[in-house]
Parts: structure tokens; sequence; C-alpha cells
């Protein structure tokens, strides 16, 4: 899932990447970066890439904009010729846990949602195991409110930690004054997320393990996860016609362009075959939304997050019904 947010207004040209390091103290990490590296769907150019180490510089980088926020690097699609917004991302310091009191866990946002799960299943404390399998980190999961067929993050959310748009200084959201959507966390964009306190549930250690392994196993029988992708291509128009089911019966799993396809497996995935470029995943995505436009009269809206690309790039064309 989402592991990633875009703080500010669209980039100057040439972006403020450089002028990073005079913020911070030593201890964080700037590297000019390919993304291909750093996302799962293992395309896009470079970036001046911060990992930020230390939580007292956080105000710091919170005052740099715009930039991009990576978590896991599920859900994205990065322009060929990279960012020129520099991305942030969090380093050990934000991915601490504690127990607030029994049975609620505060998280920081860079901790592995795979991880958290596991140790949740193991000291036997319920609610996540349904999320199993979903590639994120918790500020990413949060950002987009990951979810399964049978669960979403934000219905073990007590309350969230954020840095809101324009605002100076992080505060604490319960969860009743928040609105989640399938796919939205409802906060606005640019919202920058900090941590969470999760409501857990005392369980049996080996059901709850046996829960995550079910998840993790049907998803592995039903989605690529051996390929490189960047999760679910589109948001399912409807729970009666999910999206991968729609690309099956219009007849285009498998089409290929370049290093980019159509995944044989799940419709709604497009893998990189090994050398895949934004390009062509852009033209397999028109095409795709173009049939299901003319043929079955529904619109297709993104799930994937769009780095440094126009998203008129990904609307279809009266030509892309001629393939």
């Amino acid at each position: 899932m989402p592991a990633s947010t875009a703080l500010g207004a669209s980039p100057a040209k040439g972006g403020n990447a450089m002028n990073w390091p005079e913020h911070f103290s030593q201890g964080n990490h700037l590297a000019h970066t390919p993304l291909a590296e750093l996302t799962t769907f293992r395309i896009g150019g470079p970036a001046h890439v911060l990992t930020l180490e230390r939580v007292e510089d956080l105000d710091a980088a919170l005052a740099v904009h715009p930039k991009w926020v990576l978590g896991k690097g599920a859900n994205i699609l990065v322009s060929d010729d990279g960012c020129q917004r520099p991305v942030l991302r969090l380093g050990r310091q934000f991915s601490a846990t504690q127990w607030v009191e029994e049975g609620l866990l505060r998280v920081g946002a860079a901790h592995d949602l795979a991880l958290l799960i596991g140790r949740c299943c193991r000291e036997g404390w319920g609610g996540l195991e349904g999320l199993s399998g979903v590639p994120a980190t918790v500020g990413g999961a949060l950002c987009m409110n990951a979810g399964t067929a049978s669960r979403w993050f934000f219905d073990c959310v007590e309350r969230v930690q954020v840095l809101l748009p324009n605002e100076g200084v992080p505060v604490w959201i319960e969860r009743g004054k928040t609105d989640p959507v399938y796919r939205s966390s409802g906060f606005p964009a640019g919202t920058f997320f900090i941590g969470c306190e999760l409501r857990l549930s005392r369980g049996e250690p080996e059901e709850l393990l046996a829960t995550a392994r079910a998840m993790k196993a049907a998803k592995a029988a039903s989605q690529p996860l051996s390929a490189a992708s960047a999760g679910c291509i589109f948001k399912n128009p409807s729970p009666e016609m999910p999206a991968g089911r729609l690309v099956e019966e219009l007849g285009l799993k498998g089409m290929r362009l370049g290093g980019a396809q159509i995944s044989e497996v799940h419709g709604n995935f497009i893998i990189n075959t090994g050398n895949a470029r934004a390009s062509e995943v852009a033209a397999l995505v028109r095409r795709i939304r173009a049939r299901a436009q003319e043929e079955r009269g529904i619109s297709l809206a993104m799930e994937i997050q769009l780095w440094d690309l126009d998203a008129e790039l990904f609307e279809p064309q009266a030509e892309d019904l001629s393939w």
C-alpha cells in the first residue's frame, strides 16, 4: 500500500533539494538516488533523498517545500526523469513503539507494517492480522487507509498524530474526528503522518498467526507478488465489480508494451518485466481506462500516486481504442 504523500505545491524547475543539508544537524543521510531502487515498481529516475534520522530535525525537514515523503515505496509510479522536488524518508527514530496502556499501542510512522503485524500476533494482540500481506509502513497505511477485503487500517486507529497543511505544530486527532474512506485517510492533501495509537484486543497467538498466514497465502495465490509492481493500479469501481475482474472481462490481461505488462495473474496489476518505463505504464493505463469507459461506461480512478508525472498522460484518448 501507499507509503508516501506529497507535501506542497508543484515545484519550480530545479527544486530546492541542494539546499537541504544546511537545514539539518549531522547524522542524517542525503543522497542522489535513482528512485527505481526505492520503489516496488522499480521504475523512476533520480532524486535527492534525505533519510531523517534525528527527531530534532523534523521541524526543519517539514519546513522545506515542496517535497515528497517516501515510506516502503509501494503504490507509486515515478517519472522516468526522476523528481525535481526532494524526497524525505523517516529513519529508525521514527519507528518506535510504546504501550500507552493495556491494549493501546503507540507506533511511529516509519515502522514496517508487516513487522508490526507479526509482533502483535506473536504477543497475542489482535486487530491487525487482517492486513497481512499489505506492503506499507505505518505512515503509508495511515495516508491511504490501507486495507484488504476484510479490514482497513483505520479500523484499529484510536488517534493519529499529524502535521496538517499550513500548520506549524503536530497535533493528535481522535479517530472520531476523522473521516477515513476506501483508500483514503480523509485528511487533506499535504498532511504529514507522524504516528498513531492502535487499539488492539487480546487473542490466541497461534490463531492470530494462522489468520495472518492465511491472508498472505490468499494474496500470493491471486496476485503477482513475485513481480515488480506498484500494487493495484485502480480503485475498485464498486464491491460488485472490482477493477481486476473488469480488466479480465475486457480481455486485457497479458497485454504488454515494452517492459510493462498487465498481469496475467490479476488484472489490476501492471508489472515491470525488467526494464519498464513510466511512459509504457501510462500507455497501458490509458488503454484500460479507454476500454472500460467505451464498453462498460465505467470511469476507473487511479489508486497509485504519480510522482512528477502529468496526470493528463494517464487520461484516455480516442487513439487508445485503436490498439
